[in-house]
């Protein structure tokens, strides 16, 4: 979720209170230095999501950046992102640049007239859509047959993060299937286990960590195809496949000793906390759902505590889904573009991966502990990478976008009224106990005509 924007003094100082009054992250990512490439004196904001760590780390990316190009460009993040981004478009006051994790929003914005396509920026679609995959190319391919989304890294989805040692000790075998699945937790209960952590919460954004359950299930069990129609709202939100990954889901959310805390506080822990009591001493649980990046919130060291295994099979069908920040620009300009061409570069996505870059940086990586964010071209090395578990992923991602195989968040690609709304606030609902019925008839009064 990224917004560059050409600020004068007066601008930039107007954004830094902004940010401020959100509760978002400011920081300044000093210019100067040599370089050029077509960027050199280049100054303007970027916007995005991301604050606290994940925010540094953005931020000392743009560091490196404007030393190496002579540029002076400046990170802002907010926690209120999606809200603000639609506001200020609204109120006539657009980012330059802004990347989104909810590729459903992009052609609303292009179909009102809003965003420069890449065609006219002068980017290579062929070389796009081989580097990134047509697949999430295609996403920001619009009624005019122009493309407005440029992708940048992605996250991978279809994981469950388990503690290692826990399960060594008592034997247990990674779950292959649903049903394997269900009937681990069993005996997790019976040893006096908790099986999962959940959390809901993620401020306005709250209940988007639930609709990814109802996602991996569904593409498992209703297939592609009618994932496909799922969120192209080709058969409704309440179609009877829908309504039956909700239940299916039920049946493990809401089995008896299964969820830390009870299924109905779910929607009030953040998501970023979720995790942490597999860390402690007895384990708070033994397994929880989320993408590749929550490997940014284990304590230090936790990934030689906390493995991952895929999203177990139903009816024998498999799947691979993620998400991912994709850039629209709003503001046509020839610098703003070159700077982009170099940011979605394998060099420069090398610098994004990590800490140091790894072994394979040629200028170093984002310098912030921690931080470690997945590859979207599919030519990055995995040694810009410095964990295991982060090469190992990259591999999985790379290898998917070059075969054109990696599947987006069906809940990104809804309308912004469903995606970014009512589907996550059904997930609410429906943790407190609200009747599956009741929740998909809501979604789909909400889906806009």
């Amino acid at each position: 979720m990224t917004r560059l924007r050409w600020l004068i003094l007066v601008a930039v100082f107007a954004m830094v209170a902004a940010a401020c009054s959100t509760g978002g992250t400011t920081t300044t990512a000093a210019g100067g230095g040599e370089g050029g490439g077509g960027a050199e004196g280049v100054e303007f904001t970027l916007f995005g999501a991301p604050t606290g760590a994940e925010g540094d780390a953005m931020s000392g990316f743009v560091n490196v950046y404007n030393k190496e190009k002579g540029s002076n460009i400046q990170y802002v993040g907010s926690d209120d992102f999606e809200n603000q981004l639609r506001i200020r478009v609204e109120g006539g006051d657009p980012p330059a640049v802004a990347f989104t994790p909810q590729p459903g929003s992009i052609c609303g914005f292009a179909d009102d007239g809003k965003l420069v396509s890449l065609e006219d920026l002068g980017f290579d679609i062929a070389k796009l859509e081989a580097d990134s995959g047509k697949f999430w190319m295609d996403l920001g391919k619009c009624a005019d047959g122009k493309h407005y989304g440029l992708p940048w890294f992605p996250n991978y989805k279809s994981l469950i993060w388990y503690v290692e040692p826990t399960f060594e000790k008592e034997g247990y075998q990674i779950p292959e299937t649903w049903d394997d699945l269900l009937a681990l937790g069993d005996q997790m209960v019976a040893d006096g286990y908790t099986p999962w952590c959940f959390g809901f919460e993620s401020g306005n954004a709250t209940g988007w960590p639930g609709t990814d359950w109802i996602e991996d299930i569904y593409v498992r069990e209703a297939g592609a195809e009618m994932y496909g129609k799922w969120f192209r709202h080709e058969i409704p939100f309440n179609d009877r496949s829908v309504a039956e990954a909700f239940d299916t889901f039920g049946e493990l959310f809401f089995r008896d000793g299964f969820v830390l805390g009870g299924p109905e506080n779910v929607s009030a822990i953040s998501f970023k906390d979720a995790p942490l009591p597999m860390f402690d001493e007895p384990p708070g649980c033994l397994m929880h759902k989320q993408g590749s990046f929550v490997t940014n919130f284990f304590p230090e060291g936790g990934e030689d505590i906390v493995k991952f295994f895929p999203f177990p099979t139903i009816n024998g069908n498999g799947g691979a889904m993620g998400g991912g920040d994709t850039i629209i620009v709003f503001k046509d300009d020839p610098a703003i573009a070159q700077v982009l061409k170099d940011w979605v570069s394998a060099d420069w996505e090398c610098v994004l991966a990590s800490p140091s870059g790894g072994t394979a940086s040629k200028y170093g990586g984002h310098g912030v502990a921690g931080v470690e964010r997945l590859p979207g071209n599919k030519n990055v090395p995995v040694d810009c990478y410095e964990t295991d578990t982060n090469k190992t992923l990259a591999k999985v991602i790379t290898d998917a976008l070059a075969s054109n195989s990696f599947v987006f968040d069906g809940s990104d690609l809804m309308p912004p009224e469903v995606g970014q709304g009512t589907f996550w606030t059904g997930m609410v609902d429906w943790s407190k106990g609200k009747p599956t019925k009741d929740v998909v008839d809501a979604i789909e009064a909400s889906w806009p005509s």
